[in-house]
């Protein structure tokens, strides 16, 4: 996605913003189209496209009502695909910790598209329906994207408590997504990009946690042994994790502001 700073320069932060949430439903409507041509690509493709939807739709400031209206359909999308995600998902771990597991497994239904379609089309209409794209300022937006760090940030301090759940971890890893979407959009000023950059890397080691947890969870819905490096290795990547992220979120949000001037 062409960050804040590298794109147009006369056009007003907020009309840029609607740009590039529409854009990315075009994405996701010509993936619908086309799902059939590969499913698992386009189902991730899907995901990922109304998950930087949801992200995005947080920076428009002064905006409640609008937003629920708008991530509505979001979500309602995001599910469509979800059973065809989750089978993706749990066929590799299968045939990684299970092998020979994997083809007994049940094939998820097909997504029905045509609904996949509407909830397209619905969100076009909510983002043609909000009149407040051309008030929406870079001040409101870097205040939105501020708010965004806190919660990444606070979601940290509950993943590093001693014996924090797995659904701790998973939130930050939420949190950490939702931030890692937006600074992409704003990103073009160096420090920043540097900082994305390691909130990406820190997301796919949060990602790695959660596969792990996946794992042991279907080892043990299937009775299978659940091996002892599984759980020593969900530990290591877990410290890693709070190391990363002690040095990116123990700053401040203040701080964080800084960086989007």
């Amino acid at each position: 996605m062409m960050p804040v700073a590298m794109a147009r320069p006369r056009q007003k932060p907020g009309s840029l913003l609607r740009s590039s949430m529409v854009k990315l439903l075009r994405e996701a409507r010509r993936a619908v189209e086309t799902f059939d041509d590969d499913p698992c690509g386009k189902a991730h493709l899907i995901r990922t496209r109304v998950k930087r939807l949801q992200s995005l739709s947080r920076l428009v400031p002064h905006a409640s009502l609008w937003r629920e209206d708008f991530l509505r359909p979001c979500g309602e999308l995001k599910d469509i695909f979800a059973p065809t995600r989750d089978a993706t998902i749990v066929g590799a771990l299968a045939e990684k910790y299970a092998p020979g597991r994997g083809s007994q497994l049940l094939k998820p239904p097909k997504p029905d598209l045509k609904a996949a379609a509407n909830r397209v089309l619905a969100a076009l209409l909510e983002i043609g329906r909000f009149s407040g794209w051309q008030a929406a300022d870079w001040e409101g937006i870097a205040d939105r994207a501020t708010g965004t760090y806190r919660a990444a940030r606070n979601a940290w301090k509950q993943a590093r408590r001693k014996n924090a759940s797995d659904t701790a971890f998973h939130e930050w890893r939420r949190r950490l997504k939702r931030l890692l979407y937006q600074c992409e959009y704003l990103g073009g000023r160096a420090r920043l990009a540097r900082f994305t950059a390691r909130v990406d890397r820190l997301g796919e080691i949060l990602g790695e946690i959660q596969d792990v947890c996946l794992a042991e969870s279907w080892l043990q819905d299937q009775g299978l042994h659940v091996p002892a490096d599984l759980a020593r290795s969900k530990e290591v990547l877990r410290h890693d994790a709070v190391r990363r992220g002690k040095s990116l979120l123990v700053h401040k949000p203040k701080d964080f502001r800084r960086m989007l001037k």
